[in-house]
């Protein structure tokens, strides 16, 4: 009773902590999708069971149901806020569970910790990812192996991972390329509930695919050392300058040079832990690379854009074009999960590092916690478009009204019926 007391409490501050990071106009801003495909799809939902309906070829199975949740639990004005701050929720959710999991690997409350507080304080992810259910899948892969390696020690765990885990895969399909971990101890049954989980929702994602494809994203052909190259811009870039236009402009004026000793930090980190570190450590180290890498690759091939395609950038384009944006988020995450490992592996060395690392990765964290933006930054307020369409209605002007969300390039718009505004 304590445990979960303890948990819930937890649950409460992190979710706060999340929120506040958010500027307060952005707060009251609705997202792309959660306003224009989940809250409208839940408020016009049609034969199919909402969270099972699939988007642009794939589930997006939390996203929905929080949609659901919303429609029907709030008033149309308060739509913006509930969104978002369940967003938050669902991060804090993650945060503790990656707190939880990370428990089969040490009994340091410190490095758990530590490796719990990267979703919430990456840089990075207030940009564009943090308080919205679009981008939530982003976090998910980051949770994807946290939920392989953990034994189910109880019933009720054994539950609570394959829930979590079938969640996640139904939300996020690039989370098949954490299937290898299936290996991991594969003839130990407490870690099978996590593995029957996401394969359950992989294969929901498969059907989904195959049966209602995704439209090609664009017909662009990325110059494939572009991914090569894509990496360390888009991982130790944020972490080493903060914001895109500082390394933009150190690339401009010296080239590869500022891009090449901000990932010689991340390599010297790393050779570290497979000389000082035990079989464990170099594992986890190789384990949280390879996902960084793999997870970069996959999401750039996915999404080929001009933008992305840094081996064809002019000077022009660097200023004009480049941005930290949702897919640098995932393969950050897990270039920093690497410092705690490092922290744990240098003991054998001096038991003074282990301390002074996670307090200097600490501070790291906290100096991130305040974005200098947020692609909400511009509005619209969702608030408002909804007073201003309850007057339409209630003069008799119009039977509906049409919102816009973030960001203002994004294309859709949400429908409201005015009969939807007397609940």
């Amino acid at each position: 009773m304590t445990k979960a007391l303890s948990y819930l409490g937890a649950l409460v501050l992190v979710s706060l902590l999340s929120w506040w990071r958010l500027p307060a106009h952005a707060q009251g801003v609705l997202w792309a999708e959660d306003g224009a495909v989940f809250l409208s799809d839940a408020m016009a939902p049609d034969d199919r069971w909402t969270p099972f309906k699939p988007y642009a070829g794939y589930l997006h199975f939390i996203p929905r149901i929080a949609a659901e949740i919303v429609v029907r639990g709030f008033a149309v004005p308060d739509y913006a806020y509930a969104m978002n701050f369940l967003a938050c929720a669902a991060l804090a959710c993650i945060a503790l569970m990656t707190f939880h999991c990370s428990s089969s690997l040490t009994t340091s409350v410190w490095i758990r910790g530590a490796w719990a507080a990267i979703p919430i304080f990456v840089n990075v992810g207030a940009i564009e990812t943090l308080g919205n259910f679009a981008n939530l899948h982003w976090y998910l892969l980051w949770l994807a192996p946290w939920l392989l390696i953990k034994p189910a020690r109880t019933r009720a765990e054994a539950l609570l991972l394959f829930g979590a885990a079938f969640a996640t895969a139904s939300t996020e399909i690039i989370s098949v390329l954490f299937t290898p971990l299936f290996l991991y101890r594969w003839r130990n049954r407490s870690l099978w509930p996590a593995k029957a989980g996401l394969a359950l929702g992989l294969c929901a994602q498969l059907y989904t695919t195959v049966t209602y494809p995704r439209a090609p994203y664009t017909q662009y052909q990325l110059d494939p050392a572009s991914l090569i190259y894509g990496w360390p811009l888009n991982t130790v870039g944020p972490l080493v300058y903060g914001y895109a236009r500082a390394l933009t402009q150190q690339i401009v004026n010296f080239g590869a040079a500022p891009v090449i000793l901000a990932f010689l930090i991340i390599a010297v980190a790393t050779a570290a832990v497979f000389i000082y570190g035990r079989r464990q450590h170099r594992r986890l180290a190789i384990m949280f690379l390879s996902a960084s890498i793999l997870v970069w690759i996959a999401c750039a091939a996915a999404n080929p854009a001009p933008f992305l395609d840094y081996a064809r950038f002019t000077d022009a384009d660097w200023i004009e074009q480049f941005a930290f944006t949702r897919y640098s988020v995932a393969a950050t995450m897990f270039v920093l999960a690497i410092v705690p490992v490092l922290s744990s592996a240098l003991v054998r060395w001096a038991h003074w590092t282990q301390p002074a690392i996670l307090v200097g990765f600490g501070l790291l964290l906290t100096s991130m916690y305040f974005p200098p933006f947020t692609t909400r930054d511009s509005g619209p307020s969702w608030a408002e478009q909804v007073a201003t369409g309850a007057e339409k209605c209630s003069s008799g002007e119009a039977a509906a009204f049409t919102a816009a969300v973030a960001p203002h390039y994004f294309t859709g718009s949400v429908e409201i019926p005015c009969p939807a505004l007397e609940k």
